[in-house]
């Protein structure tokens, strides 16, 4: 009771409010979020002053007309003025200049006790609310919510647009970086262009930077579909065919299979042909593209089915780990994709748009892997006394791939190590780890630095609202709740899963979720 009798003095007496509530804004601001629903309760307010303090008037139980509306707005603009400018209260009631941070506005006070911007513009021929502008500090309640009512009953305009819009009847100190940060607040105008996170990239990982096996840990990926021809023959069926490009986790060498669709089984044949080739493989990495979880899926649920199968045994025996990226997340698997996009650009630039046989395209390829496994891993030196670039195809043939010709030298200081078989396994043994320590010198220093994605951003929450970004225009994206978050060794949140309006519950980056600004 004693509030509400303290809030009935503030709005009819301005000096009771200097006195009693200097630094507290006016509690009706703080019920709802409605700017109109605020304005109807203080014109309720005035009504009941108005009652108090004359008892021949009636309590009209209709709406607050548009002078009441009108009077509601210029109380809380008055209680808003006297609590952010009391100094400049005090000094203009006193006849004196306001303080210097208002002194170029000019600010008077008119007859209802508000607070104007005096400025220059007496002579313009233009209305008086805009001429004389009500003052507003920049953070204050009522200027929260004028700025989002205005904002949505003018179409969601952008900040400049907004900012004319409120300047014909308000002048809002810093108006600028408010409204800005208002309008990125609005949940349609989010909806309408969401912005995603971006968490900083990452460490490497262990087998990114060890020593190991050509091949010994691969990532793998799909490139098509491409046009192939049976034979050379008129009136031919063209069919489909599409390439399985294997990388080296450690060296980036590639290895690439020609199948002709992308089912589970003619994946577990080109895997096999590439085990048979390269040798054994403890760790795959892939995205979660259907022939690959179903290959996973094949040797776990069938095992007791095919255990006599001889692919089946081969990976049990040689314990080979299949590490799949979350769903739509090609970016997490970026030496591979690269590997795509170099394969597809040497390709077309080959065949150019031709149409080849089935045995031609395969050999295509076995020119083009040579070639991409030729491309020097560090900088090149042009001094003529220099070790050639360092290139994959030293891992695998100790020499490049695709060797440029050169004149044969005369003096080799380790001739005299082609003796015996156990001398030139030596030799071989010293030039492979040669190869390995250029690898570590010349190439190694090179993965240091953060290309891109190399700032420091907020974890996504637990419980967070989200957007689900998705191939589609953006108001129609999915809207979500965080449910579980997965941080990496750094601390980083890179993936999460999410449980739609539906409930069901998907696993997605980060870089695909739009925290709400709630």
């Amino acid at each position: 009771m004693n509030q509400s009798i303290l809030l009935l003095l503030i709005i009819e007496n301005p000096i009771t409010l200097v006195v009693r509530v200097k630094t507290e804004e006016c509690p009706l601001l703080y019920q709802s979020d409605n700017f109109p629903k605020i304005l109807r309760l203080t014109a309720y307010w005035l009504r009941v002053r108005n009652y108090l303090s004359n008892k021949r008037t009636s309590m009209l139980t209709t709406l607050p007309t548009a002078e009441e509306i009108e009077q509601a707005v210029k109380a809380q603009v008055r209680w808003t003025q006297q609590v952010a400018f009391y100094d400049e209260f005090c000094s203009l009631e006193a006849g004196k200049s306001c303080s210097v941070r208002l002194r170029k506005l000019a600010p008077f006070l008119d007859d209802d006790k508000l607070l104007r911007v005096g400025g220059r513009l007496k002579h313009a021929q233009i209305p008086y609310k805009e001429k004389y502008p009500l003052l507003l500090p920049k953070t204050s309640r009522l200027t929260t919510l004028l700025i989002d009512y205005v904002h949505r009953e003018n179409g969601h305009p952008g900040p400049q647009a907004l900012q004319n819009i409120l300047s014909q009847d308000y002048w809002i100190l810093s108006a600028r970086s408010i409204i800005r940060q208002r309008t990125h607040r609005c949940i349609p105008c989010f909806r309408a262009k969401p912005s995603v996170l971006q968490p900083i990239m990452g460490n490497l990982p262990v087998h990114r930077v060890s020593q190991i096996k050509p091949f010994g840990r691969a990532g793998v990926d799909f490139a098509g579909p491409f046009e192939v021809k049976a034979a050379m023959l008129r009136k031919i069926k063209i069919t489909k065919a599409y390439i399985c490009i294997f990388i080296c986790m450690a060296t980036t060498a590639v290895h690439i299979e020609l199948v002709s669709d992308l089912s589970t089984p003619l994946f577990i044949s080109a895997l096999s042909r590439f085990i048979s080739r390269r040798g054994r493989c403890s760790d795959i990495h892939s995205d979660c593209g259907t022939n690959f979880v179903g290959t996973q899926k094949y040797l776990q649920n069938i095992d007791h089915i095919l255990r006599h199968d001889t692919f089946v045994n081969h990976l049990t025996s040689h314990q080979i780990t299949w590490h799949f990226n979350p769903p739509v997340a090609p970016h997490m698997g970026g030496l591979w994709e690269a590997a795509v996009k170099s394969t597809k650009t040497l390709l077309h630039r080959i065949t150019n748009g031709k149409v080849l046989t089935y045995e031609e395209l395969n050999t295509i390829l076995h020119q083009v892997e040579a070639t991409l496994n030729s491309r020097p891993l560090s900088a090149m030196s042009a001094d003529p006394s220099d070790f050639k670039t360092l290139t994959a195809g030293h891992f695998l043939t100790m020499e490049p791939l695709v060797p440029i010709p050169s004149i044969p030298t005369t003096t080799d200081s380790s001739q005299n190590l082609t003796v015996t078989p156990r001398n030139r396994w030596a030799l071989i043994q010293q030039i492979q780890n040669h190869f390995w320590n250029r690898w570590h010198r010349e190439y190694l220093h090179t993965l240091q630095e953060r290309p891109k994605w190399n700032r420091v951003t907020v974890n996504i929450r637990l419980r967070a609202l989200v957007i689900l970004k998705e191939p589609t225009p953006p108001l129609t994206w999915k809207t979500a709740r965080v449910v579980e978050i997965f941080p990496g060794p750094d601390g980083v949140v890179r993936v999460a899963k999410v449980r739609t309006a539906n409930g069901k519950i998907f696993t997605r980056p980060v870089v695909k979720l739009c925290p709400l600004p709630l």
